[in-house]
């Protein structure tokens, strides 16, 4: 097998062991430039809907301002989406080329984006809202497992972070261009999006794993010596552990009550009771109700600030609280930092919870007009550095191949329908309870987050995908150091 065929690169040596690490970074930014198109559709209705709402309507001059009801359907549909679609992309994407899926992703972003920017009826652009919604769930499908496919797991925590980071650079890109552009600019804006993605993709190449499993072991074999730079060792270690994941799973295909087995073992339901667990934890920290009603949220507490100013400012807090993740997750590790994400998020939920709580009942709050921006802001940092991204990572670290597909299925679904339910119903809840009550009942939510990841979420940090799944289902685990085995009861 000559280098001149194995590797885009003349030598094997020095000059591929520089070029991997360049390679797989630039392969995950080009993958996760859908996570920037989700994010753009997430971020959409906080700028779009105060236009929406005036008259004369965007849609048209014959179209009635769109009432609180629509509104709330506007910011949900994407979830209805979403929860209709993961099944799908996850059977597609776990069992099928990858690079089929990558266009399957970035198709429905271009239809929904189409409905949206020719709507000249609510009804037409609930129809593109759903169709981004398809987008999405392909998205938080596929990203993770590309990227974890390609990854060695030293960087696996770090890269996996890129998921939310371009999300929410798309979503700050939203609400910078939807602030000072028009309905029409910016919806054309946002088509370009999805269309960039598929262009991009066309560059990616299918996974090592993908390229095993299609009884391709020399194509795998390329893919991992360019991805490594080379490196005979961890090539021929990788390599053996595909041979072990395939012949594991002949096995279990082999048993006509595999699927009931595998579902039903120690490791999988402790990983479905993490992995629902922090999937409330994502939704019922508010996160998702925050981000679709910003400009809102900052009309209502009366701040000084322009309102679309505030997003923007919340928007880079966000961002930059995600760059934290991605430079801490391989250091401090997923479980500490969910902790303090979610300790954190309760006491600037509370905080203003209080400020609208003193706002309703007649207290001047003109001194304090700061408090709410000041505590939404900490609150989207402090949410970033955990509970908004680290929970997409520890789904894909904690099943097995066998059931990763379907348990990741049910996580993104749960997720999705969530989602939906919060952005749905917030402005009826918080008719009910106030805004004062909904964000602390958020709080709360995140301080009883906080104790379940303490006592119930294991800390995977530069651990072996293996070692993980052995960890939760309570096996021994066989450490390899030069030619020793040590044994260590779990």
């Amino acid at each position: 097998m000559g280098s001149s065929k194995c590797y885009p690169f003349h030598e094997p040596g020095q000059v591929m062991k520089w070029a991997a690490p360049s390679a797989i970074h630039s392969m995950t930014w080009l993958m996760n430039l859908s996570a920037f198109a989700t994010g753009v559709v997430i971020g959409w209705p906080s700028p779009m809907l105060p236009l929406l709402q005036q008259s004369p309507s965007p849609l048209g001059d014959d179209v009635d301002t769109m009432s609180a009801d629509s509104s709330s359907w506007l910011g949900s549909l994407m979830c209805v989406g979403g929860l209709l679609a993961t099944p799908a992309y996850s059977y597609m994407g776990n069992r099928h080329s990858r690079k089929l899926t990558g266009y399957l992703v970035g198709l429905p972003g271009v239809i929904g984006w189409l409905l949206v920017l020719t709507a000249r009826s609510e009804l037409m652009l609930f129809a593109g809202r759903l169709f981004l919604g398809f987008g999405g769930a392909g998205n938080t499908i596929l990203c993770p497992l590309y990227v974890m496919e390609i990854v060695e797991d030293d960087i696996r925590g770090s890269l996996g972070t890129y998921l939310v980071l371009f999300t929410n650079a798309g979503i700050l890109f939203a609400y910078v261009m939807g602030s000072y552009a028009s309905y029409t600019t910016f919806s054309s804006i946002c088509l370009a999006v999805p269309i960039t993605f598929m262009a991009s993709f066309f560059w990616l190449p299918e996974t090592p794993v993908y390229l095993f499993n299609q009884n391709n072991p020399v194509a795998a074999r390329r893919a991992l010596q360019w991805l490594r730079g080379g490196d005979v060792v961890i090539v021929e270690q990788e390599m053996t552990k595909l041979v072990e994941a395939a012949d594991k799973g002949k096995d279990n295909r082999s048993a006509e009550s595999s699927f009931i087995k595998n579902l039903t073992s120690k490791g999988t339901l402790k990983g479905l009771l993490i992995g629902v667990g922090l999937m409330v934890n994502n939704q019922l920290s508010g996160i998702f109700a925050v981000i679709s009603y910003t400009v809102n949220i900052f009309q209502d507490a009366g701040s000084d600030i322009s309102p679309n100013l505030c997003t923007i400012m919340v928007g880079v807090l966000q961002l930059f609280g995600v760059y934290l993740t991605s430079t801490l997750i391989d250091r401090a590790g997923r479980k500490i930092l969910l902790i303090v994400s979610n300790i954190a998020s309760a006491v600037c939920l509370a905080a203003l919870g209080s400020f609208f709580y003193l706002k309703g009942h007649g207290y001047d709050v003109t001194d304090i007009g700061w408090l709410p921006v000041t505590s939404l802001s900490v609150y989207v940092v402090a949410i970033a550095l955990g509970v908004g991204s680290i929970p997409f990572i520890v789904i894909n670290e904690i099943f097995t191949p066998q059931m990763r597909g379907f348990a990741v299925t049910v996580c993104i679904c749960l997720l999705n329908a969530l989602a939906f339910l919060v952005a749905r119903f917030f402005t009826d809840l918080s008719l009910l309870l106030g805004l004062d009550g909904c964000y602390w009942f958020f709080a709360l939510c995140c301080l009883a987050s906080a104790f379940f990841c303490y006592f119930v979420v294991p800390e995977t940090k530069n651990k072996s995908l293996d070692s993980i799944l052995k960890d939760l289902a309570g096996e021994e685990i066989t450490i390899k150091k030069a030619d020793e085995r040590i044994k260590v009861p779990v």
